[in-house]
């Protein structure tokens, strides 16, 4: 059955037993690649070097923090580094206040209270309140003008 268009028959092209040609002023061109790829190769470089450069920039602060030594802090600072006068017995005075009896009897507790000498109590606190006393009236006083 021949296709009909237009109530008019098609006749179908008959290349039996002919020679194929093909034409001379046709060009073949290939077709462009396209980068199928969502980063190119000058940012993949870019962020390999900012890559590098931050880990050894962590590298350097590193090296940093490892080199300085860590130093306790004193437990007590000297009397030079108080810059406060001390008296020469108050080493023996502290120690002999510090022996007191384990024991939990009542006998114990009353010998180590008869023991303890609060004779110099009142000359250290006298020199305190002298010393705040001080203090207390220069931030009192008006700046003079």
């Amino acid at each position: 059955m021949n296709p009909t268009t237009n109530n008019q028959p098609v006749n179908e092209p008959n290349f039996e037993g002919e020679e194929m040609k093909v034409p001379s002023s046709m060009q073949a061109v290939a077709p462009q690649p396209t980068n199928a790829s969502l980063v190119s190769g000058p940012i993949l470089i870019l962020l390999f070097a900012i890559l590098l450069a931050l880990l050894g920039g962590i590298y350097y602060w590193y090296t940093i923090l490892m080199s300085q030594p860590i130093v306790a802090p004193a437990t007590r600072p000297t009397a030079e580094m108080n810059n406060e006068p001390e008296s020469t017995t108050a080493e023996a005075r502290t120690g002999a206040t510090d022996v007191v009896s384990t024991s939990d009897e009542l006998d114990a507790i009353q010998a180590d209270i008869e023991s303890t000498r609060f004779d110099d109590i009142d000359d250290g606190f006298t020199a305190v309140e002298n010393e705040l006393g001080g203090a207390l009236e220069a931030t009192d006083t008006p700046p003079t003008q």
